[in-house]
Formats: structure tokens, C-alpha cells, sequence
């Protein structure tokens, strides 16, 4: 019971607090804290070690929790519709809608999704900076999504209009694709701007591991349509066709149309608790003003997140040719065991994300990169390097006089492929030639360094792939969080657009790097310089491990806080 002094003197009882037991404060009841209530005894506020509390209700937080779980699906979909087409995507261009045409012709394929999302990222990133809302950028991004997956599965209706009109039209279904994929960067800008700093790793960390599950489970998906469906199914409508390849062309539809209801309101709702922390920081620092982003810093971040999905793409893309060359295996038999190995890879990534989420709030996460993201990389990429004296098998080719040549298949001894061959994104790809040669398994004659260039153990390709799988997931997330946080307390969008292009651009170099320097140099020259390159970008981050910090924020009394917490004589609120 207490009261306060009425308008006219009179004393007004106030009983708002006659239910709420009191205890006796001791003498000793501020030895451990400067915090101690008349309601809890010696025991601090619950907010002390979280002021995010002070921001929200435990509804409130608990819907905000659920709107990460939202933002986390989008990746993962998004990421699968760019993955599910990549092992289907030649033979459903080759055998179903243009025959004629070269391997050659898929490197445009293949690259239009990376492009497309390339071009975009930066500019819905600024249309969710500028609407302050990501709900509409999203779900007008996923409307683009389902129609580009649609078109995918009905480019047959596109022979009718020209011998080469489906494969312009699969250009433009993954340039579409590519284009709705964008909005992984509103994913990342929302999970920066709903996160508090000592979420956010842990935040960055879950929608990097969404991100790489989609690009496991896309093949998987391809895999399990091919074996569900090994025969075209009569749907009775002439435009409709259903068979192994239109199949995940409307799989991966219809979860976009499952992630489209995710983002209606009664299911989504933007809670940007940066802006609330940012409303209490103004209210005790009111006439500071944030610096600029330490972009020395950034630009680091930048190359090193390059370089490192740079890696891990171009083992996705280079790995069926690579067992095809190194143990003559057939692509039926390479595609099977590289899927398997991939599968169990993308459990190994998952699992690390996991780890690495649970060591930063332990340790430097700056020291956990380095540690179990970087060097792994650096020994695994090293241990692509191949010893020893036992040579790659050579193709042995003979020119079929009597033009009847029949293409082996399986695991047969023999296959028929053109002269001039090189590789280009995940699949063997030919340059066209009028001869045709029918040549047996093993690593093409037109690569002259086949001949001299050693074997790789298979023991030693697990080993080093796997060291790959599981270094990257670390490095990858830890990298994402570094750059969120130098940003500061600022809408992310446009910045988070720039990362995901950046991202992009590596996909896209991926194959082209292949294109040239594996097919005319060989994998010494190819690992010799990603081993290099991951070394490099190690080097650089050590160099700027120091500006590898949150945001600097000065406090009115001219100090500088950058360790996450803000403090005066009478508040402490948490830092961004």
C-alpha cells in the first residue's frame, strides 16, 4: 500500500500493490548486483541478462520466433526450385524438347537462375528498405516463383512454335526462377533486423543451414521422381504432361504455393525489435549519431563469402565429371554415387550448422571460423591435389565407319560422345562436332593432361570432400552474421541484396571456371589455386580481424561501446 498528495492536499491511498508480498532487503543485499528488488529478494529482474524482455511480451516473442520459421522456409524452397532442375535439366532438353541441340547449349541454362537473382537482389533489397516491410516484396517474389516452376513443366506446348523455342523458353523459366530467388536477401535483412545481436549469429546460422538443405534436397528430389515415375503418365489433356521432369517443376510450384499462405498476415507478422532497441537507445542517447559501416571490413566479408561458396559450388558442379574422369565410371554410376555422397554431405552441413551455433555463445565466433570453417577447407581442398604413379584411365575411341553408332548406356563398357569436349555446370557437356567417335570409359583423350596426371584414391577424395562439407557451413554462417553486425543498427536490405549477389556471381563463375581451367589443365592447376584462394581469404580476414566487430557506437560522454552493451548512471541497454 503507498499513496501520493491529491490537488487540494488531501493523502490518496493507492492498494495497486497490497497483493504483492514484500521482502526485507538485508544488508548485504546489493553485494552482488547493483540490481536488487523489493519483490524478488536478491534475485535481479529478469531482463538484466536479456533487456530484449524489456521489449516485448512473451507472445510477442514467441510470434517473432515464428516468423524466423517462416523466413527460414523461404530460403530452404527458394534454394531447392534453383537445385531440383539441375541433374534433370539436360535430359529433359535433350530427349523431350530439343534434340538437336549441343551440350553446349546448357551453360546458358544453368547460368540464367544465378543471373537473374543477381540482377534482382540489390533491388528488392531497397524495395523492402523503402516499403519497411518484406511481406509484399516476398509474396509478389513467390507469385514469380510458382509461374517460373509452371512454365518449366509445360515447355512442350513451346515445340509447336520453333525447333529451338524450348529451350529459349527454359532460359526464361530459370531466369525467372532466378529472379524470385531474391528474396533470400528480404530473409536475411528481416532475420537481421528481428534479432537481437546475441541472436543473431544463432539466426544466421539456421538460415544458412535452410540454405544449404535446399540445395541438397533439390537433386534428391530429381532422384526420387526419376525412380517414382519411370514412364510418362497419360494425364488425358493435351497441354498437361506428367513424367520425371514436369514432375519437379510442379513439386517445387506447389511449395512455393505452401510458402505463399506462410506469408499471409494471420500466419506471418514483422516484429523488428532492432527498431525498438534503436527507440531506447535514442531515448538515452539521443544526440548521437551513428557512424558509417567500417566498409574495409565489409569489403572483406564480401570476398571471403565469395570464395567460400565459390568452393563449395564448384565441387557440387565439378563433382559427376570428376568420378567420371578420375574412376571411368559411367554417368549413370557417377550421378548415383555422387547423389549419395551428397545426400550424406548435406547431413554433415546441417549437423555443423548446428554445432557452430552452439560453440559461438561458448567462444570468439571469430575464432570458430578460422578454426572449423577455414582450416578444414584449406586441408580438404588441398587433398583434392592427387600422388603417386597410378595414372588416369584413358578413353580408347574408334570411328564407326558405317555411321551406325549406338550410344552405350548404365554400366556398360562403352559411351558415344563427340570430339572437343569440355565441362560446363554440373554435367558432362560436348562441344559439337560433325564426327561422331564410340569410345569406352575413362577420362577424354582431348584433355592431354589425363595422361600424366595421377589417379586420386577414393579414400582420399571422401576424406577431402567431407573436410569441404564441413568447414564450409561454418565459415559461410559465422561470415553472414560478422557482416550483419558491422552494419549496425541500420536496415539491412539493400546491404543484404549485395551479398546475396555476390553469392550469385560465384555460381555463375563456377562453371565457367570449370569450363576452362579443369577441362585444359587438370585438377592440379584447378585445386592448386582453390587451395590458394581459400588460403587468401583466410590471410585477408586475419589481416582485418580487428575491424571484424560490431559497429562502433559512441556515447554522449565521448566513449565508444562496442561489445554489445550501453551504459550510463542510471541505464543498461543492449548495444547493436
Amino acid at each position: 500500500m503507498g499513496g501520493v498528495v491529491g490537488k487540494h492536499g488531501s493523502f490518496l491511498l493507492d492498494h495497486s500493490m497490497d497483493d504483492v508480498f514484500l521482502r526485507e532487503l538485508k544488508a548485504d543485499s546489493l553485494k552482488h548486483s547493483p540490481v536488487s528488488t523489493i519483490t524478488g529478494g536478491d534475485q535481479p529482474p529478469p531482463y538484466k541478462d536479456d533487456p530484449s524482455r524489456l521489449l516485448e511480451t512473451p507472445a510477442d516473442r514467441k510470434a517473432r520466433k515464428i516468423s524466423h520459421w517462416v523466413a527460414y522456409s523461404t530460403m530452404f524452397v527458394m534454394n531447392m526450385g534453383f537445385s531440383v532442375v539441375l541433374s534433370g535439366v539436360w535430359p529433359y532438353l535433350h530427349e523431350e524438347l530439343a534434340p538437336d541441340l549441343s551440350k553446349t547449349s546448357l551453360g546458358w541454362v544453368v547460368a540464367a537462375n544465378p543471373f537473374g537473382q543477381m540482377l534482382a537482389s540489390p533491388l528488392i533489397g531497397l524495395w523492402g528498405k523503402k516499403s519497411g516491410s518484406i511481406r509484399l516484396p516476398c509474396l509478389s517474389s513467390i507469385v514469380f516463383f510458382i509461374l517460373g516452376n509452371i512454365m518449366y513443366s509445360l515447355l512442350s506446348n513451346f515445340i509447336k512454335m520453333g525447333a529451338k523455342a524450348p529451350y529459349y523458353a527454359m532460359i526464361v523459366s530459370r531466369f525467372i526462377v532466378g529472379v524470385s530467388s531474391a528474396n533470400i536477401t528480404l530473409c536475411r535483412s528481416y532475420l537481421a533486423d528481428s534479432t537481437t545481436l546475441e541472436e543473431r549469429t544463432i539466426g544466421m546460422t539456421i538460415i544458412a543451414a535452410a540454405q544449404s538443405l535446399g540445395f541438397v534436397i533439390g537433386p534428391v528430389l530429381q532422384t526420387v521422381m526419376t525412380v517414382a515415375i519411370p514412364d510418362e503418365v497419360d494425364t488425358g489433356i493435351d497441354w498437361l504432361r506428367w513424367n520425371k521432369y514436369t514432375a519437379t517443376g510442379w513439386t517445387a510450384a506447389a511449395l512455393g504455393l505452401i510458402n505463399l499462405v506462410l506469408l499471409m498476415p494471420c500466419v506471418f507478422k514483422e516484429y523488428n525489435i532492432a527498431e525498438k532497441e534503436r527507440g531506447l537507445y535514442k531515448s538515452a542517447e539521443s544526440n548521437i549519431k551513428l557512424p558509417s559501416p567500417d566498409y574495409l571490413g565489409i569489403c572483406g566479408a564480401l570476398l571471403s563469402f565469395f570464395i567460400v561458396m565459390f568452393i563449395y559450388v564448384l565441387l557440387e558442379t565439378l563433382a559427376v565429371p570428376f568420378v567420371m574422369d578420375q574412376y571411368a565410371w559411367s554417368e549413370n554410376q557417377a550421378m548415383v554415387v555422387v547423389g549419395i555422397g551428397l545426400s550424406i554431405g548435406g547431413l554433415l552441413t546441417v549437423a555443423m550448422y548446428a554445432v557452430s551455433g552452439v560453440l559461438v555463445k561458448k567462444y570468439n565466433e571469430k575464432k570458430v571460423m578460422f578454426i572449423l570453417g577455414f582450416i578444414p577447407m584449406i586441408v580438404g581442398t588441398f587433398l583434392f591435389l592427387p600422388w603417386g604413379d597410378n595414372y588416369l584411365k584413358m578413353e580408347k575411341c574408334y570411328t564407326d565407319d558405317n555411321s551406325n553408332v549406338t550410344a552405350m548406356t548404365g554400366f556398360t563398357t562403352g559411351t558415344t560422345i563427340e570430339t572437343n569436349s569440355f565441362y560446363l555446370s554440373d554435367t558432362f557437356l560436348v562441344h559439337s562436332q560433325q564426327e561422331d567417335k564410340n569410345c569406352s570409359l575413362g577420362c577424354p583423350e582431348i584433355q592431354t593432361w589425363c595422361a600424366h596426371t595421377p589417379v586420386l584414391p577414393q579414400a582420399q577424395l571422401a576424406v577431402a570432400f567431407t573436410l569441404d562439407l564441413l568447414g564450409f557451413p561454418v565459415a559461410q554462417a559465422i561470415i553472414q552474421a560478422l557482416f550483419s553486425k558491422m552494419l549496425g543498427p541500420k536496415p539491412q536490405g539493400v546491404w543484404m541484396g549485395v551479398l546475396t549477389g555476390v553469392g550469385s556471381l560465384s555460381r555463375i563463375m563456377g562453371p565457367v571456371f570449370v569450363s576452362y581451367i579443369y577441362t585444359y589443365y587438370g585438377t592440379r592447376w584447378c585445386f592448386s589455386i582453390l587451395t590458394v584462394a581459400i588460403i587468401l581469404a583466410m590471410a585477408e580476414l586475419s589481416l582485418l580481424y580487428k575491424r571484424l566487430i560490431p559497429m562502433k557506437i559512441p556515447h554522449r560522454n565521448g566513449q565508444v561501446n562496442n561489445n554489445g552493451s550501453v551504459r550510463n548512471e542510471h541505464t543498461r541497454e543492449q548495444a547493436f
